[in-house]
């Protein structure tokens, strides 16, 4: 029972070696989704975003980030820092990624800006069966017997990975360009062989339009969006639609592929005001089918909170991107 378990988590290792950790609020989390956004806002920024999938036979599925950017007039750009680590099957899968980035901003002219920015990361990718419990060690007078319990599988795979990404924004409409594994990093967890982590293409484009009350003032926004990803032979499409009223802020996210079957959906609600953003959303799979569908989704939650200082007038303003 153990040995065929452990051969099972070696194929589902190999198979997601080639796949992507992803957040489902994709704007409050913004480096993740293109360097370029590092040092975007007015002031420096801490993100903090977890996300878990409801508990499988193989076990939970959790997801932490902690990132913190800042813009610099001495550098003509911002600076951000991120940690993200993923553990799958009780932590017998786990992704830690360190990443820094770096982010060059420009007017091109007074209502257009661009930002052309790169990712530098290290990753230690790891399996260790070593503390799993398995159906054969489950006595049922005695409760779990560890004797006989064999050593499992335990490997690491260590690796630089790059990325670089292009922002632009002309007035209320932006859209950006991030490429990520660069140089297709070879991880090998249980196998000899290793394998490329394909290069991931990522393209998001989106609006802001304002609706205006009886005294021509801003009282609503609307923000349609699309975000469209390419990795090996596997590409996605996601069309996204934000409402934004006073502090309050609501998003559905329709995910489908390249033939446009639906593949699910992100329902979303957030409190933001100027200093702090606090979301959470539901990420439901359309592929499961039925009730399963339904309580078989994912729970993420953010909180965000902007460091608001004294400092000299940016010259680039902010991009009015959604912010969850």
């Amino acid at each position: 029972m153990r040995k065929s378990f452990i051969i099972v988590l070696v194929l589902i290792v190999n198979q997601l070696s080639g796949q992507e950790v992803e957040f489902s609020q994709y704007y409050a989390n913004p480096l993740f989704l293109n360097p370029a956004f590092a040092g975007s806002e007015e002031h420096a920024r801490l993100a903090l975003n977890y996300k878990t999938i409801l508990p499988t036979s193989f076990g939970d599925y959790s997801t932490y980030s902690a990132s913190v950017d800042k813009y610099y007039d001495e550098l003509s750009g911002g600076v951000g820092f991120q940690i993200i680590n993923d553990r799958q099957a009780q932590g017998a899968i786990n992704d830690l990624g360190l990443n820094l980035m770096y982010s060059y901003h420009a007017r091109l002219r007074k209502r257009w800006a661009i930002a052309t920015g790169f990712r530098i990361g290290y990753n230690i990718k790891s399996v260790n069966t070593g503390d799993l419990i398995y159906p054969d060690m489950i006595d049922p007078v005695n409760g779990v017997n560890n004797s006989g319990m064999e050593s499992g599988l335990h490997q690491q795979s260590l690796y630089f990975d790059f990325s670089v990404g292009m922002l632009t924004w002309y007035d209320n409409y932006y859209f950006g360009l991030a490429v990520d594994h660069l140089t297709k990093p070879q991880i090998s967890l249980g196998s000899d062989d290793p394998g490329p982590i394909a290069r991931k293409y990522t393209f998001n484009a989106g609006m802001e339009i304002p609706f205006y009350n009886s005294l021509e003032r801003v009282h609503m926004t609307m923000s349609p969006n699309l975000i469209f990803q390419m990795q090996g032979a596997s590409s996605k499409l996601n069309l996204g639609l934000y409402l934004n009223k006073n502090y309050l802020t609501t998003g559905v996210w329709v995910k489908t592929n390249t033939q446009f079957n639906l593949t699910g959906c992100v329902l979303m609600l957030g409190y933001v005001t100027d200093y702090a953003t606090f979301a959470y959303s539901y990420d439901v799979p359309f592929y499961l089918g039925g009730i399963s569908g339904v309580i078989s989704g994912g729970h993420e939650v953010t909180f965000l909170y902007k460091f608001m200082y004294k400092r000299k007038r940016k010259k680039i303003k902010a991009i009015k991107c959604p912010k969850i």
